[in-house]
């Protein structure tokens, strides 16, 4: 199987459960959880093809009072779907306002870096959802992500082409060996939506 990330969520649809990767489906159908499906998930933002920066986070955020103004204009839905087939060719700058306000938002914007979820899936604080947790292991989603991460990006940070932030990179259950290898930044402040200094001052020659 071919490991294309943006190929594999150019399939998302509106399933019984709501906005899903039909892989997902079945799981979404019948286990617990509170991941909100009525909007498409943001499985990454920024151009996941090109980008030397990948940054590692959690899964999709959820807000009852934000998150359905990023779809009400017509079209939105069909556009955030184009640029999750398309993000090479996207315009990475018509996302929602969390990514407009992180301290590296014109790296996603620029092309130069981008934001890959371990998780698409929505909600408000997957720290306090412990049936969500349990069901990412599960996801065909997720397992497929990983395996994006581990096949396609680890062996272009090994020769030097990519560098990858690990933001919030607790569900990427990643082994220590990748963790300890070059090329690998963790971000001593993981609850901070912004990169820290230490981030920063590691990438000043990426």
């Amino acid at each position: 199987m071919s490991i294309d990330l943006s190929g594999y969520w150019s399939k998302v649809r509106q399933t019984k459960q709501g906005w899903a990767h039909p892989d997902d489906e079945d799981l979404l159908g019948r286990e617990p959880h509170t991941f909100n499906l009525d909007f498409p998930p943001p499985a990454f933002v920024g151009d996941i093809e090109n980008a030397k920066i990948i940054v590692l986070a959690a899964n999709g955020g959820y807000s009852a009072s934000v998150t359905p103004g990023e779809f009400a204009a017509i079209g939105a839905a069909d556009r955030y779907l184009k640029r999750l087939s398309f993000p090479a060719e996207a315009d990475w700058q018509e996302v929602a306002p969390y990514y407009r306000g992180i301290n590296y938002s014109e790296l996603v914007f620029s092309g130069k870096a981008a934001i890959v979820n371990a998780c698409a899936y929505r909600s408000p604080k997957i720290s306090e959802e412990p049936d969500n947790r349990r069901l990412i292991k599960k996801l065909h989603s997720a397992q497929f992500t990983r395996r994006w991460l581990i096949e396609v990006v680890l062996p272009q940070m090994q020769a030097g082409s990519r560098v990858i932030v690990g933001k919030r990179h607790g569900l990427w259950d990643l082994p220590s060996s990748i963790k300890q290898s070059n090329g690998f930044i963790a971000d001593p402040a993981p609850v901070s939506p912004h990169f820290s200094v230490a981030v920063w001052e590691q990438l000043k020659n990426v």
